[in-house]
């Protein structure tokens, strides 16, 4: 039963992905400073911002949090751009 839900889960998360995905393509799109922003969105870094005074420290769990977060405006990202490439070649 944990399989289905994580499937569930993890489809519904990368549809969501997706349509915010497109939703940043076409904002992107209408030009201006909204495309601006989008365009600043896709360079960005998106990594944790570590201010730790030990780098050698173990990542507490708040420090697991902000790196699932990181990691998933880098997969946006990412797959806004694929978008925005592929609209580039059209």
């Amino acid at each position: 039963m944990t399989e289905i839900q994580d499937a569930t889960v993890e489809g519904r998360l990368l549809a969501q992905r997706q349509v915010l995905a497109e939703l940043l393509a076409a904002c992107d799109r209408t030009g201006g400073a909204l495309s601006d922003w989008v365009r600043a969105f896709v360079a960005e870094d998106h990594g944790p911002k570590d201010y730790a005074e030990d780098p050698g420290a173990v990542p507490d769990a708040a420090f697991a949090v902000e790196n699932i977060i990181a990691e998933e405006k880098r997969m946006l990202a990412a797959e806004t751009q694929r978008i925005l490439d592929a609209d580039a070649r059209d």
